[in-house]
């Protein structure tokens, strides 16, 4: 004998009534389940998590909102995973010389200029030479003057930064490399290149140039 109307009416309101909480309740169980089978992972640890002396730089100046709005804004042009962006900030190696801070926060109206320096460094330097460390990134005028740096300097631009590779490459094969990239792309950047001793080299995007 079929079931009274009534009986199924009642079921089929149950359902529709708490149709999202088991949607919910399924996709809850289906992650439970991928997870037991190991398919799940922790995010691994940033490798170019900030040392504890550029978060005490933070903690103790008026910086932190700055450079918040300056992750956000390389983020938006999509060139915040080239290097480090707190080296950006690093102003050079030898401040503990001068008495002068590690790190400065350039100015928002420089933002743009790291922008295409950063573009040349993604698409037509990186994929060739390898990952690069910045030692030296923006620097107030104070620093670029005790620290002999050059009149009109693109480093208080903000459009300079002096590199070094993080790769086992050899000086003269670098240097080849650098050159083959000035050459054939610097006009199109605007590019500056500077060769400095050992393995250190200097790249901005502030005039087209070779020392």
């Amino acid at each position: 004998m079929p079931l009274p109307s009534a009986s199924f009416g009642t079921t089929e309101y149950f359902f529709r009534a708490n149709k999202n909480l088991l949607h919910i309740t399924l996709l809850l169980i289906a992650a439970l389940l991928v997870n037991s089978c190991g398919l799940l992972t922790e995010v691994p640890e940033n490798s170019d998590q900030e040392p504890e002396d550029f978060k005490a730089f933070l903690a103790n100046s008026s910086a932190r909102n700055d450079y918040d709005d300056l992750v956000y804004f390389l983020a938006s042009h999509d060139v915040h995973e080239i290097v480090p962006i707190w080296q950006l900030l690093q102003q050079g190696t030898d401040w503990r010389n001068h008495g002068l801070s590690k790190f400065a926060v350039p100015p928002r109206e420089t933002w743009n200029s790291m922008v295409n320096t950063l573009v040349f460094l993604k698409y037509d330097l990186v994929p060739y030479i390898g990952p690069v460390e910045v030692l030296s990134g923006f620097r107030t005028p104070t620093y670029n003057r005790v620290a002999g740096g050059a009149r009109k300097s693109r480093h208080m631009s903000f459009s300079a930064l002096d590199l070094k590779p993080v790769d086992d490459i050899n000086r003269s094969r670098l240097h080849e490399i650098l050159k083959n990239r000035w050459e054939n792309f610097g006009d199109t950047y605007n590019l500056g290149l500077g060769l400095y001793s050992g393995r250190r080299f200097h790249i901005d995007t502030g005039g087209y140039r070779q020392w």
